[in-house]
């Protein structure tokens, strides 16, 4: 396994996309798994990526959810998301698609299960958005997408779910990136 990179990038995130485009060319078998709070940039960074080549396939429980018309968090309905979500990642994978995981991977257990499937021969890349509290309180009251408390609630659950490098290599990753602000 190659060394953990530790990089610190601006918001925009341009030279990780550059690397990961090299990636692409070189050994087009990629997954990236995104981690982080909501209004981090997950989504914008994914769309970003997957315009690097043709073979990019982006999932994402958010995207789940609009074709469903349901809220994040009805219980009735998050096992169906997850359970699509699934089965997107799993199709793709086995269809060889470079994979962009675009969820916030909160929990250890949740960036352990991005990993399952058959991805071995995939470099897994993990992407971690640890930005301040007042970007993402910014970022919510520009956008309207989620009430301001919820933004907040999920950023201080991510400041106690953040991942190390350390965790982020033992579970299998290749390479890991931070953005920062």
């Amino acid at each position: 396994m190659q060394e953990i990179n530790d990089a610190k990038f601006g918001s925009n995130a341009q030279s990780v996309i550059e690397h990961i485009r090299l990636h692409a060319i070189r050994a087009p078998h990629l997954l990236v798994v995104l981690s982080g709070p909501s209004h981090a940039g997950k989504s914008t960074l994914a769309k970003e990526i997957s315009e690097i080549g043709e073979n990019f396939q982006i999932i994402s429980p958010d995207q789940i959810r609009k074709q469903l018309s349901v809220s994040f968090g009805v219980p009735e309905y998050e096992a169906k998301v997850w359970n699509i979500y699934e089965s997107m990642k799993r199709k793709a994978l086995e269809n060889g698609h470079n994979v962009i995981l675009d969820a916030c991977h909160m929990s250890e257990q949740a960036r352990w299960h991005s990993l399952q499937g058959e991805n071995s021969n995939f470099r897994k890349i993990s992407i971690v958005f640890d930005l301040p509290l007042w970007t993402i309180r910014e970022r919510c009251i520009r956008e309207k997408r989620l009430p301001l408390k919820e933004a907040e609630r999920m950023w201080e659950a991510f400041q106690k779910s953040k991942p190390t490098q350390q965790e982020l290599k033992r579970l299998g990753f290749d390479e890991v990136y931070f953005v920062h602000e």
